[in-house]
């Protein structure tokens, strides 16, 4: 028999049904918690050593804690973010929490200060922390002052719950892959994504490589979504006769690659349903570009 730990893991590494249409209040709250991630890249951007791909910035979805959980510093701290309560935490090596700052109330300077103090009394140099990155997100009124407000936290629990499921959906296809990077979170597009290398040129670098991921609105989608896309090094005219997906579309030759969005996903009933459709988006959609590109 399972102990209640087992189960309460089981339980949490499920898909979770999805109902409630995205909106501007679910919008706004996915915004705090991407501007609350940003704290994370900045303890990877100024105290971790930077690496070429800015894999210092990223970050990992922790499904039994409901946490974004950044790269360790060189005493093995990290920082960490709880979604759905807004709070930044820094957990040491044994990833017990040392100190809390709960945003709610709270300016994006604020914050910083705080998260700058705790980690100098935790014995970290910060003389090079800043409070800036090297690229933009989305604007939002934390960048003019206001302060992080979870109102409803129902919304900040439904975009965890998306995080949730990206994660589930996106850790199992990349499973069986071998060479499939590991699945992170990006602070800059907040996107939760892996990609499997395909292909390698007479030098031995990756020449073709799939993009399969979970998407926050941007210009090209107006709510949340699963992608896959491919990156080629030569052109393929191939792309362009591409057989219909079982679920979600194309969307070339804007974009070289497919989306399934949340609002599609919706329309199934129970989380099983809609966790077979993310499921055959991803193996049809893999199928037909191993199948079809050159």
């Amino acid at each position: 028999m399972k102990t209640k730990k087992e189960i309460m893991n089981l339980r949490n590494t499920q898909w979770k049904t999805q109902s409630l249409a995205f909106n501007e209040d679910i919008a706004d709250a996915l915004q705090q918690q991407h501007h609350a991630a940003q704290f994370i890249a900045m303890a990877g951007k100024h105290l971790i050593p930077q690496q070429p791909d800015d894999s210092n910035t990223n970050m990992e979805y922790i499904l039994n804690e409901e946490i974004l959980l950044g790269n360790a510093m060189n005493n093995g701290m990290r920082v960490a973010l709880q979604l759905s309560e807004l709070k930044i935490s820094v957990l040491d090596k044994a990833n017990d929490v040392k100190k809390v700052i709960a945003l709610e109330g709270k300016t994006m300077q604020k914050v910083f200060d705080k998260l700058k103090q705790n980690l100098s009394d935790l014995g970290i140099n910060v003389t090079g922390f800043k409070n800036e990155l090297h690229y933009e997100i989305p604007s939002h009124q934390l960048d003019i002052g206001a302060a992080f407000s979870i109102g409803d936290k129902q919304n900040f629990m439904e975009n965890t719950t998306y995080r949730h499921n990206s994660g589930i959906a996106i850790n199992e296809t990349a499973s069986v892959y071998n060479k499939a990077e590991t699945v992170k979170v990006w602070p800059h597009h907040f996107d939760t994504g892996s990609f499997i290398p395909v292909s390698h040129n007479d030098k031995g670098e990756v020449s073709q490589s799939i993009g399969i991921g979970w998407a926050i609105p941007d210009s090209m989608v107006d709510e949340p979504y699963y992608y896959l896309s491919i990156w080629m090094e030569k052109p393929d005219d191939s792309l362009k006769t591409l057989p219909a997906l079982a679920a979600g579309q194309w969307m070339i030759p804007n974009w070289n690659g497919a989306v399934l969005k949340h609002s599609e996903i919706q329309k199934q009933n129970s989380a099983e349903k809609q966790f077979e459709l993310v499921k055959s988006f991803y193996n049809n959609g893999i199928e037909i570009l191993r199948t079809h590109i050159k």
